[in-house]
């Protein structure tokens, strides 16, 4: 009898065990892109159903069930939402989250996929109408504040090429911008200043931290084919897309799948206010004028391939006009040359200085 009784226990485990999925919760972050407003942004590896549970006006917790999800980022309290809470019970996760108790709020799904969950929050008390919110690119150099993000570092190297590696170049050229700015007066905030890994989300939360007035990330580009023929400068501004190539090197530049970037794709016009695409638009062109036109005081074929635009995580969650620069191609012997050398990364440097000076000055 006591034999069969553990049979049935061991069947009832075992079943029990089957049922239960394991997943990754790969990043979480809270942004914040209009007042009153916060996105609750989760990329799963995958899972296959969730239930959104209201427990109040500032209590609900997100379950997922028959699933034990691996936390492989941290779960930040920010903006409305003062606790996160993570749950498992009998086999379902359960992510709970405290809102402020000041205000009621209203709950409404964005996007829900096998591997995006995107949650909005909104204050639903009245809130005193403020004016239009309009960037000024005059304002007092004491008051503007610049991020300067040289891509990848440490354990990333980037892309390897020909001479050097991506962190390499882009740590150089970003020490290069800054001390032009700082020269002029501005006040500059660098997201590494050695050979360090920031993640991209803790590069957003510094920008964000230090009321960035704008943010320029720094890559060196790479073509997986037809590497003697790809060369030159592109400037990218946040937004959809459907450019192939575009949407390969945000993949890459964000560590994600091209499955995944389609779905950060479709949500991107949802979370970004219209007139921040439109300034980084004005910024990236800014930008792009004259590194074109001091790179080619030292590099005369130095290839313009154009301003575009991609959904690049890092550009996503800054609350500020944002863009990321491809120097140039690190694995074209052309370009990969002219990147070793210190008088072209300071001329490119000269460029991008400049044009984020045009930009802030309305000489656009």
């Amino acid at each position: 009898m006591l034999k069969a009784i553990v049979s049935i226990l061991f069947i009832l485990f075992s079943l029990q065990a089957d049922a239960t999925q394991i997943a990754k919760l790969k990043s979480f972050s809270i942004v914040n892109l209009q007042n009153g407003v916060d996105n609750l942004i989760f990329r799963f590896d995958k899972i296959k159903h969730y239930r959104f549970i209201r427990l109040s006006d500032d209590y609900f917790y997100i379950a997922i069930p028959n699933t034990i999800i691996a936390i492989e980022t941290p779960l930040i309290p920010k903006g409305s939402v003062e606790k996160i809470l993570v749950r498992i019970i009998k086999g379902e996760t359960r992510i709970f989250f405290k809102l402020n108790r000041n205000f009621k709020y209203r709950f409404r799904l964005l996007l829900s996929s096998d591997r995006f969950l995107i949650v909005r929050i909104e204050k639903s008390v009245a809130i005193k109408p403020q004016e239009k919110q309009t960037y000024t690119p005059s304002k007092p150099k004491k008051k503007t504040v610049i991020v300067i993000d040289p891509g990848h570092g440490g354990k990333d190297p980037g892309a390897v090429g020909i001479y050097n590696k991506e962190k390499t170049i882009t740590l150089s050229i970003g020490k290069y911008v800054a001390y032009f700015l700082r020269k002029d007066g501005y006040k500059v905030v660098m997201t590494r200043t050695k050979d360090t890994y920031p993640t991209l989300a803790q590069r957003v939360e510094l920008a964000n931290k230090v009321h960035a007035t704008l943010f320029v990330s720094i890559h060196a580009n790479y073509a997986p084919k037809d590497r003697l023929k790809a060369k030159g400068l592109e400037v990218y501004f946040v937004n959809t897309t459907s450019d192939k190539r575009a949407l390969w090197l945000a993949a890459k530049e964000n560590g994600m799948s091209i499955a995944q970037i389609s779905d950060l794709n479709r949500i991107i016009l949802s979370l970004i206010q219209t007139s921040k695409i439109q300034y980084s638009k004005v910024l990236a062109a800014d930008v792009y004028k004259e590194m074109l036109k001091y790179g080619r005081k030292v590099y005369r074929s130095y290839k313009g391939r154009g301003v575009r635009q991609a959904p690049f995580y890092v550009l996503v969650g800054t609350h500020c006009p944002s863009i990321l620069i491809e120097t140039a191609f690190i694995n074209n012997p052309s370009d990969a040359l002219y990147l070793r050398n210190p008088t072209f990364r300071r001329a490119l440097a000269k460029g991008i200085a400049k044009g984020i000076e045009n930009f802030l000055k309305g000489k656009s």
